[in-house]
């Protein structure tokens, strides 16, 4: 699936869309390095977004938006029993979500990309038409 602004994607009518469903991912932070989240889930639902996932720090929630005109997202990533990390990204044109996050004065790039199944070479082939 790709992903673009303003570019049909998925046969949404020229809106940016995102899979639900299993999505893998990174934040980069000096001091730490780039950090995997890895696994965690994403629901996209009427322009909003929910999920959870655990990453480095620990376990956590997303709750935020999509804008499904642009693709651009906002999510607050609420870490259970701690902080709370502000997530803004744009569509990257190949499905995945590239932006900043930012927790009070600090702030740094992440990346976002859905888990997709790979093919078993048994697939059947359809003709275009």
């Amino acid at each position: 699936m790709v992903v673009g602004r303003g570019a049909a994607a998925g046969g949404s009518g020229g809106r940016a869309v995102y899979p639900s469903g299993r999505w893998d991912g990174f934040w980069v932070q000096a001091g730490w390095g780039r950090q995997p989240m890895t696994p965690f889930t994403l629901r996209f639902d009427g322009g909003r977004i929910t999920g959870e996932g655990v990453d480095v720090i620990g376990p956590f929630t997303f709750a935020g938006t999509v804008d499904a005109g642009t693709g651009r997202v906002r999510r607050v990533k609420q870490y259970l029993g701690a902080h709370t990390v502000v997530y803004v990204g744009e569509p990257d044109g190949e499905g995945a979500i590239l932006g900043t996050w930012a927790v009070g004065g600090v702030k740094g790039p992440f990346g976002l990309k859905p888990v997709l199944g790979r093919p078993t070479g048994d697939e059947p082939i359809r003709e275009i038409k």
